[in-house]
């Protein structure tokens, strides 16, 4: 089993958890290892996280997808492991979430690679545990640990939505995000140079009939405009259970709830049929490291959803090598604009000879 550098860490000290211990956004498939020696949950925000432990065997009722650990799963913990998230907002916003759960006396740990800005996570740490302090250190890794002795405050989930206005390509919406998602609290220049590319394009005339795919929704920004330009109805899918709750709040909000349908997928593993029109902004980072594995394979299994004409709308740093991938897939493609650091690529869906 190959594990990431965190969790070779987190081997040093694993005969210190035992009892009831959960893993906040486990890395790789550690957690499964553990098992045995305790009664291990694991609460995943990525649906590739919780597929790949759900496919160990891992036992479903101690395994959750979702934006926030549910008040029904009433267990107190020994010991929380918290990964270092890419943004420190979602690690405050993780603390606040699990603190309630965690027994008098047990212990929260942090752990995360030096480029994750774990170094000065400790001082996150310190408002709500006692004793905290480094526990080890390898492989460019740190290890913090503190107790809880104190009462936690009760978690309210509504504390931690942001919303605001904006008008973008034309359209007035009011928007909603959670920390962690992508373009939390701000938009976004590439999808704002995307959205007013797709502002001056055609679509064909029975477009409120279209099927239409949003891959990597985020907050939700593109998905709300293709309905507003379209009145047709949104798939909006991503790997990310904080940003398919932000999409969900950004519809609601929008009185446009019945238009969306929601699909959490590793890629388009879980999407089924086609769409006359799939617009992205795709991710290309993987927690701190970039990763263009993700992209790579929607380009290359796109083709597969698209209907015949169907079209892609693809908005990216101009740096990312993604037109050959295009080429590849589709068997050719258009660069829309380029601008600002940023590239629109439009393919289509061409009959083969």
């Amino acid at each position: 089993m190959n594990l990431n550098s965190t969790s070779q860490l987190l081997v040093r000290s694993e005969p210190q958890l035992v009892g009831n211990v959960m893993f906040a956004n486990p890395e790789d498939t550690y957690p499964q290892t553990l098992i045995g020696q305790a009664s291990v949950y694991a609460w995943c925000q990525s649906k590739t996280r919780y597929d790949a432990l759900l496919q160990l065997g891992f036992k479903e009722d101690n395994l959750v997808f979702s934006e926030q650990w549910p008040a029904d799963h009433a267990v107190e913990f020994d010991h929380v492991v918290i990964y270092q998230p890419k943004a420190k907002e979602l690690l405050d916003y993780l603390l606040a979430s699990v603190l309630p759960h965690v027994k008098e006396g047990g212990q929260v740990w942090l752990v995360g690679d030096n480029k994750s800005g774990v170094k000065s996570s400790m001082k996150r740490l310190e408002p709500s545990l006692d004793d905290v302090g480094k526990v080890d250190s390898a492989k460019h890794c740190l290890l913090f640990s503190g107790y809880k002795r104190r009462p936690a405050k009760p978690f309210v989930f509504e504390d931690w939505i942001m919303s605001w206005t904006l008008t973008v390509a034309g359209q007035d919406m009011t928007l909603c995000s959670l920390p962690g998602v992508f373009g939390h609290g701000k938009l976004d220049k590439g999808t704002e140079l995307l959205l007013n590319q797709l502002q001056q394009h055609r679509f064909m005339s029975d477009v409120s009939q279209a099927r239409l795919l949003d891959f990597g929704c985020g907050d939700g920004i593109i998905s709300l405009w293709l309905h507003g330009h379209t009145k047709a109805k949104v798939t909006a899918l991503d790997d990310s259970a904080l940003a398919l709750k932000a999409t969900a709040l950004t519809f609601a909000e929008n009185n446009a709830s019945e238009a969306l349908t929601l699909i959490a997928s590793n890629g388009l593993t879980n999407v089924k049929g086609r769409f006359n029109y799939v617009v992205t902004n795709p991710p290309f980072h993987t927690g701190v490291s970039t990763d263009y594995s993700v992209a790579e394979s929607f380009f290359i299994g796109v083709k597969n959803h698209l209907t015949l004409n169907g079209e892609l709308f693809v908005v990216a740093n101009d740096f990312l090598r993604y037109p050959p991938i295009l080429d590849a897939a589709l068997g050719t493609h258009t660069r829309l604009l380029r601008d600002k650091g940023f590239a629109v690529y439009h393919g289509r869906q061409i009959k083969k000879k």
